[in-house]
């Protein structure tokens, strides 16, 4: 089943350079296939700061595709880095910066 692509969120690869090299995967959802669907989390160089991207599906010459998280996902997410962090969620609006 192919995902549509109008529902993918885009990060610019250029945009890369401002998170640390090391990616942070959390799991979470209830089916056992949630194991093989990581969430991706860059975290902001010298910050507390981290962008959650979402789900990998795939990319392009320019940028990486993700899907985005339901409710639910973004509260574990939130819940797993911890109190104290700054968590921003990928969406449209920071695609088109």
């Amino acid at each position: 089943m192919k995902s549509d692509e109008s529902q993918l969120l885009l990060f610019k690869i250029e945009d890369k350079q401002k998170y640390e090299d090391n990616v942070t995967y959390i799991y979470a959802g209830s089916d056992a296939a949630a194991v093989h669907k990581p969430i991706t989390v860059y975290k902001e160089k010298n910050a507390s700061s981290y962008l959650v991207a979402g789900r990998y599906v795939g990319f392009s010459e320019t940028h990486l595709k993700y899907k985005p998280l339901i409710e639910e996902e973004r509260k574990v997410v939130v819940e797993k880095l911890g109190s104290g962090k700054i968590v921003k969620f990928l969406s449209n609006d920071l695609t088109t910066a």
